[in-house]
């Protein structure tokens, strides 16, 4: 997106209240702390023991890592609260349950023979995803259901460094194989961009819906079927904005790219109702004009699939006056078909910290409605390794850039 040329810079003296209003808002503090909201508060000169009840309360949207408590204590981090935010972290990631949402949020994780879409939810149940109308998204609030009764903990094995190394190779191979059959389906994608206030509130937004669909002669083709007018605030949507929903959101890393990236292995771990293998994902070098994925990718351990991916395009691109930055992102998949996991929902919820100012900005996209145009893609069994190691063959089953122009 590139900045609106009138808008001012915001100074440090407004940036703190605004900042510290904003963090007063109850409906607002259920939701988990992102990093780049942590980084916020640093920047605005919030105490230590401010941000750790913040983050006792809300907990976190993110794992903690090395490079995050290096960022972290770049701005002002004492040891104590990289300790408070790792060990609630910690305890996110190690399968305990997360903070009930009160925005709308994704489906759970679930192996499923219908799209998400599909499948509406019973009108004494709260919505779990964006209510979907005829021309537009709502992102609607909604209470926690009630909490399930607790299961002792699964105990879960770690795979050797041998097997780790074959899962990725089947994963990866795997993607490549998605990537080609989603290729063959028809499908309709919901656009939601809103900027938001000091305060959190929403102040400007940009809505599309597209069919992707093929014409008479058998060619990919995009059609739009709802564009009211925008009326974003402080940026513009870009074409490589548009390009990021379109490809860059619903995909990672597959067999042609591995050799660029750096993938370790993190930990194996319950996901609603999965247990996944759990990757880091980041570029092994940054090759000018180039755009890669960094980030965490969630496997399934059944059929070694990624179900879930969290992370941001890179690089952040600064040059001189001209800005390009991207938002963290996160994509759930649901199993189509009985076949691969394909993308349903993406969500991106960040800051993006311009040279004139830092500017929330938040993503909805909802995937719905997958046919099967037709079927040219060939499936062939991969080899699995792994301490479950009896995967369904697989068959049918990101982030967008900001730009920040001249002030």
């Amino acid at each position: 997106m590139k900045k609106r040329r009138f808008q001012k810079t915001i100074k440090r003296s407004l940036l703190v209240a605004g900042v510290l209003a904003w963090t007063a808002l109850p409906a607002i503090c259920a939701r988990p702390l992102t990093k780049d909201e942590i980084n916020l508060l640093l920047t605005a000169g919030a105490s230590a023991p401010k941000i750790m009840t913040l983050v006792a309360e809300r907990g976190v949207a993110f794992m903690m890592t090395p490079a995050i408590a290096k960022e972290f204590q770049k701005h002002g981090a004492t040891p104590a609260l990289i300790k408070e935010i790792q060990k609630i972290s910690d305890q996110l990631y190690s399968g305990a349950p997360p903070p009930p949402p009160t925005l709308a949020s994704p489906p759970p994780l679930a192996r499923s023979a219908l799209p998400a879409a599909a499948q509406a939810p019973s009108e004494s149940e709260p919505s779990a995803a964006p209510e979907v109308g005829a021309a537009t998204v709502k992102l609607a609030r909604h209470s926690a259901p009630a909490a399930p009764p607790k299961e002792p903990p699964v105990k879960l094995t770690n795979p050797s460094p041998a097997e780790i190394q074959k899962i990725i190779q089947t994963f990866t191979a795997k993607e490549a194989l998605f990537k080609a059959a989603r290729s063959d389906y028809t499908y309709h994608q919901i656009n939601l961009v809103e900027t938001l206030d000091a305060d959190g509130h929403v102040d400007g937004t940009w809505e599309q819906d597209w069919d992707i669909l093929y014409d008479d002669n058998g060619r990919r083709i995009e059609k739009v079927t709802y564009a009211p007018v925008g009326d974003l605030k402080g940026v513009l949507l870009t074409e490589q904005d548009l390009y990021q929903m379109r490809h860059t959101q619903p995909f990672v890393v597959t067999t042609r790219e591995l050799p660029e990236y750096n993938i370790r292995y993190l930990g194996h771990v319950p996901l609603d109702k999965l247990t996944v293998y759990v990757f880091r994902v980041e570029p092994k070098a940054i090759k000018k004009h180039h755009e890669y994925f960094d980030g965490v990718v969630y496997v399934d351990d059944h059929d070694l699939q990624i179900v879930k991916t969290e992370g941001r395009q890179v690089p952040q691109i600064r040059h001189g006056s001209y800005e390009n930055l991207f938002p963290s992102f996160s994509t759930w998949r649901r199993q189509i078909d009985g076949k691969f996991w394909f993308p349903v929902f993406t969500e991106a919820d960040d800051t993006l910290y311009f040279s004139g100012g830092p500017v929330h900005i938040k993503e909805i996209i909802r995937y719905t409605d997958y046919k099967q145009f037709r079927s040219t893609s060939k499936i062939k069994m991969i080899g699995v390794a792994g301490p479950n190691p009896n995967p369904q063959p697989p068959a049918t089953a990101h982030p967008s850039s900001r730009k920040q122009g001249p002030r």
